[in-house]
């Protein structure tokens, strides 16, 4: 009976030293200040960021019972914490494990005296223990070992020691104001190894490493403008907030520090499917926990105790990094960080380093006042220097796009070229631009404004397929041009880069499904820029109110796709008319095509027939003639080819006959020739009577007749 009720004290006693943790040290405190809360805010600066709005429903999830509540009450917790306060031992409550020197207290199939683990390490029993919860396990050790004797880990662990001393008392601060661990500031230094940019392949970034979706529960803000998650101490508070809620869950931090890295869900999956909520048990089990996680927590305990007893592990000699120390001012609208420096009078890498969160060289547009860092001691000098730099910073305005807005739209209406804009807000292509996104433009006049925005609306416009001019209405075709849905309106949305079917239907409210029957589109297969879709939305649909730009009905110029009145439409926009063409003789498309400018493969896509069609007499297919050559690029090109085809066939006679000239010589007359051909025999008779035919002449001796030389030579 004694050793059941002995046995149960123990458990009583273990269970609640969580409870008076958490509670924490009783602080003096001011009337109607709370226990951990500072009275004024650090460093000489009065003005505060802003409170994090954090999604309690969702940190319900997190934390396994709504937020404000204590997970684990029991109906003695009362008694339990003035027991534990009452008679209280000496050390730090978040210890579960005995310190070295005491009596060990033995886990479940671990030692908890070190030394008698590893006899060989008599510098274990001399280690002065962190307060979080520490468990002698091998892995433990292990880290100790590298961080003491192998020269990779005491270089690792110099860095990270090193760096620590940068936020070190920030950290510090905020866990005192949670009512945490002060050593769960060792969690930084195995995530990020205390660097703010630090960005893993997986997504999470920061000093404490959060996914997004993470981030957005606990209040950090994640746009196009800035990473929250790399805000030094808006993520820490965050951080310390989604800790805090994991030990609510699980009422142990060895399992809050493996969720942490898991994920909730990961460690429950574990726990349920062997039936424990022994951390140290699951890491002896197949499948359990992920393996990095394994060697997460042991790894955090290591270094808590390195950093502890920094003499032992011989980094007691080593320096710091000062700490990072600012002062909180705020500024209008967007502001660059450049224009901040100089008024501060420092780099503009110096303010870079104090926020980075900042991802585009500027505060955010579309807020009021933002609040930024600046070096301690810079405060004064900004605040004097800041307005007399007006000129620096008061030039721009913050705008909103709206769901199929043009990018180039928004350039023209604001004076500027789409090059300037995106150099403005850091955008490397035009996709990254949604509806709901905040730009960076140039401040204009209303009037300039107006003027800019016909202009933009114009080529709006003459935009469609095929391109119109100035003051065309535009061409858009679609599957119905009758088809109606009841109960709604039809109105015109034009794709811009960067939509998709379901950010289209999201923004209208509608069911994507049926914004792909209404259009004829394949759900799953990408939108293209310059598309038109026609959407039913509801009679009450507020565009403006949405934050969605769509297309005036009345400058809609609507047909069916495929019609005759689409096809003859599109083409005069282009400058051509669509004819029929009938086959006299067998002729191929090559020879068609030519003709009228065009090629083969241009009848073939336009007939649906093979480029190598030859038409027999009779047949009839389409051709597309240029009526107006003025009017688009693609008619001028056509009636250059046409014009040249003609030219050939007129001289291609002329070219067969020129190789049967025997000379290059001018025409002449018959009469002329003839006279020609005399004058070239009467040339050649001298010749006739040289020497040569009188060589037979030594046979004169056989008394030839006196006239046999003139008769042979005539």
């Amino acid at each position: 009976f004694d050793s059941t009720r002995k046995a149960a004290m123990k458990k009583l006693l273990a269970t609640t030293a969580v409870a008076l943790a958490l509670a924490g040290p009783v602080r003096s405190a001011s009337a109607g200040t709370p226990a951990g809360v500072q009275t004024k805010p650090p460093g000489p600066s009065k003005v505060e960021p802003r409170e994090l709005e954090m999604d309690d429903s969702r940190r319900r999830a997190v934390r396994g019972c709504p937020v404000g509540y204590d997970c684990h009450e029991r109906l003695s917790a009362e008694m339990r914490r003035f027991e534990l306060r009452q008679f209280r031992r000496k050390g730090s409550p978040w210890i579960e494990s005995d310190s070295p020197g005491a009596k060990p207290k033995r886990r479940f199939r671990r030692k908890v005296d070190p030394v008698k683990l590893r006899p060989d390490l008599p510098w274990l029993g001399k280690l002065q223990m962190p307060d979080i919860p520490v468990v002698w396990d091998e892995r433990v050790i292990a880290y100790l070992e590298f961080y003491k004797n192998d020269p990779r880990g005491r270089r690792i662990m110099a860095a990270w020691l090193k760096a620590q001393g940068r936020y070190k008392k920030m950290i510090a601060r905020e866990l005192r104001r949670a009512r945490l661990p002060r050593d769960l500031l060792y969690v930084a230094m195995i995530e990020s190894s205390y660097d703010p940019t630090e960005y893993s392949r997986s997504g999470a970034s920061g000093l404490w490493q959060f996914m997004p979706g993470g981030g957005r529960i606990y209040g950090l803000q994640i746009n196009r403008w800035v990473d929250e998650r790399n805000d030094i101490l808006l993520s820490t508070r965050a951080a310390l907030g989604y800790l805090s809620d994991l030990h609510d869950r699980f009422g142990n931090w060895h399992l809050a520090l493996a969720a942490y890295n898991a994920g909730y869900g990961a460690v429950l999956r574990g726990m349920a499917k062997y039936n424990t909520n022994d951390f140290w048990r699951l890491l002896d089990y197949e499948n359990a926990l992920p393996w990095e996680s394994s060697i997460y927590v042991p790894k955090a305990i290591a270094t808590a105790i390195v950093g502890n007893n920094r003499a032992i592990f011989g980094f007691d000699n080593l320096k710091d990094d000062p700490e990072v120390q600012w002062d909180h001012v705020d500024v209008p609208k967007s502001v660059r960080l450049s224009v901040i420096a100089r008024a501060a009078g420092v780099k503009t890498k110096d303010i870079k380093a104090l926020n980075p969160q900042l991802r585009r060289g500027r505060t955010p547009p579309g807020v009021k006042r933002y609040v930024v860092r600046v070096p301690r001691g810079t405060k004064r000098r900004f605040a004097t220097r800041f307005p007399q730099m007006r000129g620096d910073w008061d030039d721009v305005d913050a705008y909103v796009v709206r769901h199929g807005e043009r990018f180039e739209d928004i350039a023209t209406r604001f004076g500027i070229s789409r090059s300037k804009l995106r150099q403005l807000n850091g955008v490397k292509t035009e996709a990254e631009i949604r509806g709901g996104s905040v730009l960076v433009v140039p401040k204009v006049d209303k009037s300039r404004a107006r003027s800019n925005q016909k202009k933009a609306n114009d080529d709006l416009y003459a935009s469609g397929y095929p391109r119109g001019t100035p003051g065309d209405d535009l061409l858009v075709a679609v599957p119905q041009k009758n088809f109606k849905v009841p109960g709604s309106k039809r109105v015109f949305y034009r794709v811009v880069s960067g939509d998709s079917l379901f950010s289209i239907a999201r923004a209208f409210g509608i069911d994507r499904h049926a914004l792909a029957r209404w259009n004829g589109l394949d759900p799953e297969t990408h939108l293209q820029a310059r598309m038109v879709l026609q959407v039913f939305a509801s009679r009450r649909f507020n565009a403006r109110a949405a934050g969605i730009k769509l297309l005036d009905s009345r400058r809609i110029l609507l047909v069916q796709s495929g019609s005759r009145e689409h096809l003859e439409r599109a083409e005069e926009m282009l400058g051509r008319k669509r004819v029929v063409f009938r086959a006299k003789k067998r002729i191929s498309f090559e020879d068609i095509g030519k003709r009228y400018g065009l090629g083969r493969y241009d009848l073939a896509r336009i007939n649906r027939m093979s480029p190598s069609t030859v038409l027999d007499p009779g047949q009839e297919i389409f051709v597309y003639e240029v009526s107006d050559p003025k009017a688009s690029d693609r008619a001028k090109e056509q009636a250059r080819k046409a014009r040249k085809s003609r030219k050939h066939k007129r001289k291609a006679k002329p070219k067969r006959r020129r190789p049967k000239k025997k000379s290059a010589a001018p025409s002449k007359s018959k009469r002329a020739l003839a006279k020609a051909e005399t004058k070239k025999v009467e040339t050649k008779k001298p010749e006739t009577k040289k020497p040569e035919p009188k060589k037979p002449e030594p046979k004169k001796a056989a008394a030839p007749p006196p006239d046999g030389p003139k008769a042979e030579g005539s």
